[in-house]
């Protein structure tokens, strides 16, 4: 190996191994030479790490028991391998005590058995971890009592130090919600249409913490009840004691939903996973911005159709004037871009995924489009050099932006069901 290799700067390896968010990752980069491999027990590399179930790995556990005091940041995926995953937060719970940011992501929904497993292992770890700041359990079914309850364990431990609570999925039981009332500290609350309560939101006005709300809503609905459609008098009352409070709407399937007036949303995203006739879907969305359009700021389109996005972007920027960040991940004409951010004179993001970027100047699918002119007009617009992003590329800046602004849900599809006899999608 190359001696500029084995004598990188100790600053240079840190920021390679950060790159490397699992132990299986890190191992293998150890094993490049001697000068590498010092740095695998480095404690600055393990305060963010990501842990795998797929199976039984011996390394994920040998690394928490070996790094675990150092951990800060654990995100856990979650996998039809029960066994993993017990064996990872039982580890986790003895071991890593220092643990203020706790995720869990789900590949799948599981029968009650393994499901009703992985509560009562959540519990038991919620109770040795005592200063959680951030907790997201996306997608994690609940049962209707408290049997199974891990926000009741994080209420026992961490209530006044939590500030991030994402629960977007928790559909299967309300009831275990009324936790949430009693986190005094939350700043930024994920949680789905159907479980949005007003007593909920009365308790978050009476703390005078809550700055980021959003409202997650799916095809997904509770097991009992219908879901609450709140009054517009609620959000007046909201805005008078909460007025920095920021709304974030994200809408993951073609679903109706209600839009009381009076709420303080800035972002709204779109994710149309499934439905190749957005009839519906596209009546919605010139709702929301006729009724969002003075508020609105951020505006993000996640489509898997062929549906031409064109004419909503049109309608955002002669109706919206506030728009700060765009996203499309969805068909769209770069003449239709440029004519929109003519009118956004506060636009400081615009991502686009340069695979679903066409021209209105050809036929569609007969010729390969020239980008050239139609990009070069909408860099003299924005200000700055612009182009459509790789498909990676544009993943990886639009989960950041996300995980900052609105919910990763944005980009997630629902997981699949597993049942007794395999996968069902």
């Amino acid at each position: 190996m190359s001696a500029s290799w084995t004598r990188l700067p100790d600053i240079a390896l840190l920021e390679v191994f950060s790159y490397l968010a699992t132990p299986q990752d890190r191992w293998n980069a150890s094993l490049v030479c001697k000068f590498w491999s010092r740095f695998f027990s480095h404690p600055k590399i393990w305060e963010d790490v990501e842990l795998k179930s797929e199976k039984s790995d011996e390394l994920t556990v040998a690394s928490i028991r070996s790094f675990g005091a150092h951990f800060k940041r654990v995100k856990v995926y979650n996998s039809t391998f029960f066994f993993g995953v017990r064996d990872i937060l039982r580890e986790i719970a003895q071991r890593c005590e220092k643990v203020s940011v706790f995720i869990l992501e789900p590949t799948f929904r599981t029968h009650e058995p393994i499901y009703l497993g992985i509560m009562a292992e959540l519990m038991a770890t919620f109770q040795k971890l005592r200063q959680l700041e951030e907790v997201r359990l996306p997608f994690l079914q609940t049962t209707g009592t408290d049997s199974y309850n891990p926000l009741k364990s994080i209420h026992a431990n961490s209530a006044h130090t939590l500030s991030v609570l994402d629960v977007t999925e928790f559909t299967r039981h309300p009831r275990p919600l009324s936790t949430v009332l009693k986190l005094t500290g939350i700043k930024s609350l994920s949680i789905s249409y159907q479980n949005l309560t007003e007593e909920i939101l009365l308790a978050m006005k009476d703390h005078r913490t809550l700055q980021d709300l959003t409202i997650v809503k799916s095809q997904a609905k509770p097991q009992s009840g219908k879901g609450t459609t709140l009054p517009g008098s609620i959000w007046k009352d909201l805005q008078y004691e909460l007025p920095d409070l920021r709304v974030h709407l994200v809408l993951t399937e073609e679903a109706p939903l209600s839009c009381p007036k009076g709420m303080p949303v800035v972002s709204y995203a779109v994710a149309d996973h499934n439905n190749p006739n957005s009839v519906q879907l596209n009546r919605l969305i010139s709702k929301l911005i006729l009724t969002y359009s003075e508020t609105l700021e951020n505006f993000v389109i996640k489509a898997d159709n062929s549906f031409f996005w064109d004419l909503q972007l049109i309608q955002l920027a002669r109706r919206c004037s506030n728009i700060r960040a765009v996203i499309v991940d969805g068909t769209v004409t770069l003449e239709s871009l440029s004519e929109a951010c003519r009118h956004w004179k506060k636009l400081e993001l615009l991502y686009v995924k340069k695979s679903k970027v066409t021209s209105s100047t050809v036929e569609k699918g007969m010729y390969q489009v020239d980008k050239e002119e139609p990009t070069e007009e909408l860099s003299r617009i924005l200000g700055y050099p612009w182009q459509p992003l790789e498909d990676e590329e544009f993943f990886q800046k639009t989960k950041r932006f996300l995980s900052k602004t609105l919910t990763t849900a944005v980009l997630r599809r629902c997981p699949p069901k597993v049942h007794d006899k395999g996968y069902r999608y």
